[in-house]
Formats: C-alpha cells, structure tokens, sequence
C-alpha cells in the first residue's frame, strides 16, 4: 500500500523540502529583523504609526531621549566652566572692594583735613574773644563752665557706641580748653568753647549712645570683668547689645533677650 504522509515515499517529502526550508529561512530573517515579534505583526512594520503614549520614553515623559549620567570627562568640564564662573566673580568682588577700600581712605583723610580746620577755627574763634572785651564776664563763664561739667559728666555715663565716645572726647577736648582760656582771663573764649558741650550731647543722644555692636567674629559674654571669669553666652559679629556699665576694658551689657555680662571694651563699637 502506498503510503500518504510525508515520508520516503511521499512525493511532497521528496520534491517540496527545498520550499519548506525558503519558507523557514523567511519566518527567521523576520523574526531577527524584528519586523514579527512573538505575539504577532508589530504595527510599526505593517505601517501603523505608535500611538502618542507609546511615543513617550520614559526620560521625562518628553519624548526626549534620556541622556544618562554624564562621562566623567564632561563632569571635569561643568566643574572646570564653574570654577572659571566663580574666579571671576571672585577679581569683582576683589575690584569692588580695593575700590571701597581706596574711597574710605580719601573719606578718612577728607575728615581729618575738616577736622583740623575746624579746630583752627575754633581757635580763631578763641583768640578773637580775647580782645574783644564784654563778651562775657568772668562769672558767666564760670557758670556756664559749671553747666558743661555736669553735662559732660552725663556723656561719659551715656557714651558707649564709637560715634558716642568720639563726641565724649571732643567734649572734653572743648572742656580742657574753656578751663585753660577761663583761667588765662579770657572769659568770651572760654565760654565759646563751653557752650560746645550741650551741643554736642544733644546730638549724642540723638544717635542712641548706648546701642553697641560687636565687631570681632564672636565674643564671649563672661560673668566679671575679667578675662578668667566664666563664660556665660557667646555674641558674633554685628550682635547688638545695649550699655550699662563702664570699667577699665570692659563693658556691661545687657542683649536682646535680656541676658547680662561683660565684653572686652575692644569687642565692640
């Protein structure tokens, strides 16, 4: 009996394995070209457009492919671009800051230039009221020497800040001088010079004398005046504190949130 399946004897075993092996060679270069996958045609392949969801990676959700990290040589080369930022911010700030430097000085020598003339003038001033008679007698300006006194004596209690203890020491350069014009018979010059000093407190006050500040980067509060007295609390640079008390070096103050203790005179401004 002639057999009917694909065998020896088949005819379609015999002369068709050629086609079967083409057919089988076809499906695999697809299957490697991608154009089939496992769970069938891809639409892509068959001419189908993704959809915009699929079109999305997963990079953002942008549609932008995701970079990765970054190779160490273009991490060198953000950090290199960085470094040149900052060095030139860096000769700006140095340039900003000589400019500053140099303006102050020319502030500085200005100030001492209008400094010296004005105690010039005040001299003047002084020498002129020597030869005027009348201007005062000897007991107005007694009084008015008496009157000085005890305002100046409220300065040195007031003064604590810089500008307040600068207006301490021109009042007492204005004291000594209204003393030594009084008693060199010069009444109208000493009371020239006395009459100095309320002015001068009366700007004091103005310019809140007892308000200080501290000027080193920190400080430590102590309980006594006393660099071996214990440490209390710790102010910083710009801290401001209120006066209350003055001994040789030292300055009681009391801070912001109440607390009390003592700083090194040179602590503070």
């Amino acid at each position: 009996m002639k057999g009917t399946g694909i065998g020896s004897g088949s005819r379609m075993g015999k002369h068709n394995f050629p086609l079967y092996g083409l057919i089988l060679a076809t499906v695999l270069n697809l299957f490697g070209t991608g154009c089939l996958t496992t769970g069938g045609a891809s639409r892509e392949s068959g001419g189908v457009k993704p959809s915009e969801d699929e079109s999305v990676t997963k990079a953002g959700g942008t549609g932008m492919e995701n970079p990765g990290p970054l190779t160490q040589g273009e991490q060198i080369a953000r950090l290199r671009s960085r470094e040149k930022e900052l060095e030139k911010e860096i000769r700006d700030l140095n340039a900003r800051l000589k400019a500053s430097v140099n303006e102050q000085e020319v502030l500085k020598g200005r100030l001492e230039i209008a400094q010296t003339a004005r105690e010039e003038a005040v001299r003047e001033v002084v020498r002129i009221r020597a030869r005027i008679q009348g201007m005062a007698s000897n007991a107005e300006a007694s009084a008015m020497f008496a009157e000085a006194r005890v305002i100046l004596d409220r300065m040195e209690e007031d003064a604590f800040s810089a500008q307040a203890l600068e207006d301490l020491d021109l009042a007492r350069a204005y004291m000594d001088q209204g003393k030594d014009a009084l008693d060199k018979g010069n009444p109208g010059g000493a009371a020239y010079l006395f009459d100095f000093i309320p002015a001068l407190y009366e700007g004091m006050k103005k310019a809140d004398p007892r308000t200080v500040k501290v000027n080193v980067s920190i400080a430590a509060l102590r309980k006594f005046p006393e660099s071996s007295s214990s440490k209390i609390g710790t102010l910083y640079w710009g801290n401001s504190a209120t006066g209350l008390e003055k001994r040789p070096g030292w300055i009681k103050i009391r801070t912001p949130s109440g607390q009390t203790g003592w700083l090194m005179k040179s602590q503070v401004q």
